[in-house]
């Protein structure tokens, strides 16, 4: 992995966004002064008369293409009261899950459009694609929590395939992040968030541009910072028995004061029972087995998630910077950078000890036998899982028109580079050799109520923290020309022709011990055919167009993939727009699963061919260097229907279908056993013994291969729906939409010769997908006061766990968020500096404190990580002020 070229590529490129800066600064016209819509608190107009839509690179006079695109604009974001890219996701039907951050560690967050899965999902900042993030490699995966919302200006939101345009991993769809690029003026944003008991957000950000008559630049500067919500402050999650619920116990023994148990299961020596709970208030010194008699029989439990922080704690720093320059008539040089600097601190339970051996020799034990004991310790600082992350993202490039057509050559270049350790964790070698120790000023003490020695002895307990590194380098150069071939009777005919090259390296520690890279080239075109307009005055055609796209890949690790797709539009009234889309995609498989290292570990098995014998087998997960790529269709057929009489009416609906084969599954040994005839050569067993052989048993499972192979198929269908509507009155102006998504069918294939399991309305550790989501926002405005509503739906579906589904159905759940908000700038305020562009909002997500469902595949946390929210009510401010 190379290092961060700080003062070398990057403090250049750094340079050429400050040169560009200065450049259009320096020809700026001070004089003007800038108009309310020029400010950085409203985005910018797009002038529908030139734009190009996420999921084409042709321009359009229509913000309408054969494919679906959802714009969730600036004014959106701030209605909404989020405070990252990925809580604004949320708001869109098309993902049906999001996972906490707490289940990925490092507190990183993706996206995963039809819950595809993270590497189904392409992301993009203005329209060129990201390099997977560092922290999730393993995914293939990019971080949102790498974006500033500070800094993002809209996010468009393709629901549909889109390799014959951006290549690989477009298969679910497409994230188009447009980051500010034109903005006048000095504006200052403070936030301030939290909920009860902990997850407080604070964050400063400051935005400032120039423009002038041959250009213009901005720059963003944010610090976000988030506290960690303990366990402790939520009841699911303090009292893990969820029998309460008709669920299962996850209380666990490890516990202080601890237990004891026998080796052998027999009774303890002068106890009735084999196990007993170690006596509270006592100090573990001169105990002998009858201080055990009134807890003989007896384990003490205890819930080990109300010591943990069930949110991470994180700081992120951030610079986004953007320049444009007119150097000719017809030509523009410009430059973009991203510097993202981020750390998360995951607090777990304080360390423990799980059937721990305590020798007779030492002089804690009262019983004279080698005992077992489950104990938590005190006194010693909670372990905590560190992630960090610094990323440097740069693009230059120049931009122009020759003879009709418009040219664009840029250079993109991404590093990332982080690590990740634990801190306070056992050393399990000290700690066998201080249980085992004679010398009770070297022993632990496990039989006390409180710590188990000095403190002393239980820092020398400590291992030293193991750093693993990953990293992800990415390059591209990419070119493109777009104009008119020619014209006919309905207009001109768009092309877009271009080509790209890139390189893209990760390193991940604790898998692969090396950089490991991968080449790619690619060719593409597009052609844009107006067949017939209004003018032509044909009966029941106002509009009838074709659009193709074609994309010719080439990587050098598994060869060329040729992928089409097509559009037609159909206008039969003005009003009526009807579309259909089709087209083929792919991902190559990751490099993390091409060339990760082979790893061995035990792992405890059910066999069920040996009468359900319970024995530790050797687990074996390895990358697969033969991996093909997962290959994909995807159609839609839909329409956008705007009422000439209701100004403001937007009613859309999309049939969608995508199917997936080839795909690239992990089989848990669990599901290797239960079909082993399906996978010849995973399981390796000893040679029957002559008593296996006359109970007709194999042998005994020695090893069981999870490595992965190319071979599940997925087929998704379902419906969008959307209407929005946007009016005046004499008592101000409304807004009103919905969107809402039905999952007919999300059919897989994962065991061979099997039959197709469907997924929708039942709980998945994967991710739930319900068969209904839906999002509802409510608006109103007037002289400077707005306040804004929203509703998250989501469906009632069977719960399950890790075996299967169960006979209980989680009950369907609507959450509501509201807002008000009042700017200055509606008002007269030349007398009054302070207030004169000042804007403050108040909020509440989750504005009836609504408690996450109780779910089994949630295991011991007792909810639906993909479904709830456990942060449950969060209250903000918002203060922004022009300067």
């Amino acid at each position: 992995m190379r290092s961060m070229p700080k003062a070398g590529a990057w403090s250049g490129m750094a340079g050429i966004v400050l040169g560009l800066s200065v450049g259009v600064a320096a020809q700026a016209d001070t004089s003007a002064e800038p108009s309310m819509q020029d400010t950085a608190s409203v985005p910018r107009i797009v002038r529908v008369e030139e734009i190009v839509v996420t999921g084409s690179r042709l321009k359009t006079d229509t913000l309408e293409g054969p494919s679906p695109v959802i714009v969730l604009d600036r004014g959106k974001i701030d209605s909404l009261g989020v405070s990252s890219v990925s809580e604004l996701l949320r708001f869109t039907s098309q993902q049906p899950y999001v996972h906490s951050e707490v289940f990925a560690v490092n507190g990183s967050q993706v996206v995963s459009l039809r819950g595809l899965g993270a590497d189904m999902t392409l992301v993009l900042i203005n329209g060129r694609r990201v390099v997977p993030s560092a922290g999730v490699v393993a995914q293939n995966a990019f971080d949102l929590n790498t974006i500033p919302l500070a800094a993002v200006e809209r996010v468009e939101v393709l629901s549909d395939a889109a390799s014959a345009v951006y290549g690989a991993d477009a298969v679910g769809g497409v994230v188009n992040i447009i980051l500010k690029q034109d903005v006048s003026g000095t504006v200052a944003d403070l936030h301030y968030g939290t909920a009860q008991g902990g997850a407080r957000e604070r964050r400063a950000s400051l935005t400032t541009g120039w423009s002038g008559s041959r250009g213009h630049a901005v720059l963003v500067f944010d610090a976000f910072e988030k506290g960690a919500l303990p366990g402790a402050e939520r009841t699911r999650i303090r009292d893990q028995d969820f029998r309460r619920f008709g669920g299962e116990n996850y209380r666990v023994p490890n516990t202080n004061p601890g237990n004891v148990r026998s080796l052998t299961g027999e009774n303890l020596p002068g106890l009735p029972s084999p196990f007993a709970a170690v006596p509270q208030g006592g100090s573990g010194i001169g105990l002998t087995p009858a201080d055990f008699q009134a807890t003989a029989g007896e384990r003490r439990m205890d819930s080990l998630l109300k010591y943990e922080a069930i949110l991470p704690e994180a700081e992120r720093y951030s610079v986004a910077a953007f320049a444009e320059l007119e150097i000719s008539p017809h030509a523009k040089l410009f430059a973009e950078l991203l510097y993202n600097d981020r750390r998360s601190d995951l607090e777990l339970s304080p360390a423990r000890l799980s059937g721990a051996v305590v020798p007779a020799i030492n002089p804690f034990n009262p019983f004279g036998i080698d005992v077992a004991v489950d104990y938590r310790f005190a006194g010693m600082s909670s372990r905590h899982i560190m992630s960090e992350a610094e990323l440097w993202r740069g693009v230059g490039g120049a931009r122009g028109w020759l003879g009709g057509w418009e040219w664009e050559v840029s250079l993109l270049n991404t590093q990332e580079e982080g690590s990740s350790w634990t801190r306070n964790a056992l050393d399990p070698a000290r700690v066998a050799q201080a249980l085992a120790a004679s010398d009770p000023a070297q022993a632990l003490n496990v039989f006390a109520d409180g710590p188990a020695g000095s403190a002393a002895l239980l820092s020398s307990l400590m291992a030293v923290p193991t750093v693993s590194d990953y990293g992800s380098d990415g390059t591209q150069v990419a070119a493109f020309a777009r104009g008119a071939a020619l014209t006919l009777p309905a207009g001109a005919v768009q092309v877009v022709v271009g080509a790209e090259w890139r390189e893209e390296e990760i390193l991940s520690g604790d898998f692969i011990g090396h950089p490991v890279d991968r080449r790619a080239s690619a060719v593409f075109a597009e052609v844009g055919l107006p067949l017939i307009d209004g003018a032509m005055q044909i009966p029941g055609v106002h509009g009838l167009s074709l659009q193709f796209a074609g994309r010719q890949d080439h990587y050098s690790d598994f060869g060329d993939t040729f992928n089409p797709q097509f559009g037609l539009m159909w206008t039969p009234v003005e009003s009526l727009l009807l579309r259909i889309s089709h087209g083929t995609s792919f991902r190559p498989p990751e490099l993390l699963r091409l060339y990760s290292s082979r790893d061995t570990f035990p792992y405890v098995i059910v066999d069920p061919r040996r009468n359900g014998e319970v024995t530790e087998a050797t687990a074996i997960l390895a990358g697969n260097p033969d991996l093909d790529p997962v290959e994909g269709e995807s159609s839609t057929v839909g329409f956008v229907f705007t009422p000439q009489g209701q100004p403001g009416l937007r009613l859309t609906g999309s049939y969608w279908r995508i199917k997936l084969k080839k795909r690239v599954e992990v089989f848990l040994p669990e599901l290797v056993l239960a079909n082993e005839a399906r996978f010849p050569g995973r399981v390796v067993r000893d040679d029957p013994s002559p008593a296996d052989a006359a109970l007709g048993l194999p042998g005994r499972v020695l090893s069981v291969d999870m490595s992965d192979i190319n071979f599940g198929l997925l087929d998704t269908r379902g419906i969008d729906f959307g209407v929005s509507h946007v009016f005046d009155t004499a008592a101000g102006q409304w807004s009103a939409s919905l969107s809402a998504t039905w999952v007919k069918k999300y059919e897989t294939v994962d065991v061979p010769d099997t039959a197709p399991l469907d997924r929708v309305g039942v709980a998945d550790v994967e991710g739930t997908i319900p068969e209904w989501s839906a999002v509802a926002t409510l608006g109103w405005s007037r002289r400077g006061l707005s306040v804004s509503t929203s509703a998250r739906y989501t469906d009632s579906y069977d719960d399950a766990t890790y075996l299967g589904r169960l006979d209980r159905r989680v009950a369907s759940q609507t959450l509501f968020d509201a807002q008000v908000t009042w700017d200055s700038d509606a008002y007269d305020m030349a007398g009054s500096r302070w207030l004169r562009g000042l804007k403050l909002t108040l909020g509440v997500s989750n504005l009836f404190d609504e408690e996450p469902r109780f779910s089994e595949i949630g295991s011991s946390f007792g909810f639906d990580s993909s479904q709830g929210d456990i942060r449950q009510r969060f209250g903000y401010i918002n203060l922004s002020k022009k300067l």
